[in-house]
């Protein structure tokens, strides 16, 4: 596949996984960053999918329940800082602080595009790996 997910949870990752094939997608892989509220985590995932040449979006669709919103787009924009990402990137945020999660997304100036939930995502994303 050509679409990369970071995810937190199983269960999420493989509805993810399932919408990107019904929109006509290819899920590359996902990437389940669980619970922990650090953005290392998030930067290491990335650095996951810029070393592989087939992944042409990364999804980040993330439900914060414990896993905090605002910590996981901390970890995008030191991620797109850090790690050489050519790739559109789409991010759906919900949960614990995603206010501020979005705030930090929206400030940072990274480029990125906003999906509204799942169904969006999915769509968002196979658009952009086409368009890549």
């Amino acid at each position: 596949g050509n679409i990369a997910c970071i995810v937190n949870g199983a269960g999420l990752a493989m509805a993810v996984m399932d919408l990107i094939t019904q929109a006509g997608g290819r899920p590359a892989n996902f990437l389940d960053i669980g619970t922990v509220n650090n953005t290392e985590r998030v930067v290491n995932a990335f650095k996951i999918f810029a070393a592989d040449p087939a992944v042409k979006a990364v999804l980040v669709n993330i439900f914060g329940g414990m896993a905090r919103a605002d910590v996981i787009a901390q970890g995008v924009v030191e991620a797109r800082r850090q790690v050489d990402i050519r790739v559109p990137l789409v991010i759906r945020l919900a949960g614990t602080n995603v206010d501020e999660g979005k705030r930090i997304l929206r400030e940072s100036g990274i480029e990125f595009i906003e999906a509204m939930d799942f169904y969006d995502a999915a769509r968002k994303a196979v658009a952009a790996a086409r368009s890549a």
